[in-house]
């Protein structure tokens, strides 16, 4: 499936010999002016928590730009800060700072937003 223009998929992999839990979606910071984690779609919410196999992966979409492109916002980053949320949606001491894969990334701050974690790619575009 080919992502819309205005979305970038995030992919989290189960590099584990045993299954794992993935809660609620990625607490992503987009730029060092950002003042807190790019919100989530609510509605994305999916019906239960993904649990990955060894080796399966989980997936989430990420609106980077409206349509008409009219953001007071716009910056592009190299990187993204991504950290993950526990059972209970408390943050986790778990984070990295990841490299944007080609190189950089058009986001619009104030429209930015990101899904919970699918267990799919379409589920994770579809917003």
């Amino acid at each position: 499936m080919k992502s819309p223009i205005n979305h970038a998929l995030i992919t989290a992999t189960n590099t584990g010999s045993k299954a794992c839990s993935i809660y609620s979606y990625p607490a992503l910071r987009l730029s060092d002016i950002q003042q807190a984690v790019t919100p989530r779609i609510g509605q994305s919410k999916p019906q239960a928590v993904v649990t990955l196999a060894p080796g399966a992966a989980a997936y989430a979409g990420l609106i980077t730009a409206s349509v008409d492109r009219n953001s007071q916002t716009k910056v592009t980053t190299s990187s993204i800060g991504l950290s993950l949320f526990g059972p209970d949606e408390g943050p986790t001491e778990s984070g990295a700072d990841l490299p944007v894969p080609g190189g950089s990334l058009y986001v619009e701050l104030d429209i930015a937003q990101v899904t919970y974690w699918q267990d799919n790619v379409s589920a994770a575009l579809a917003w």
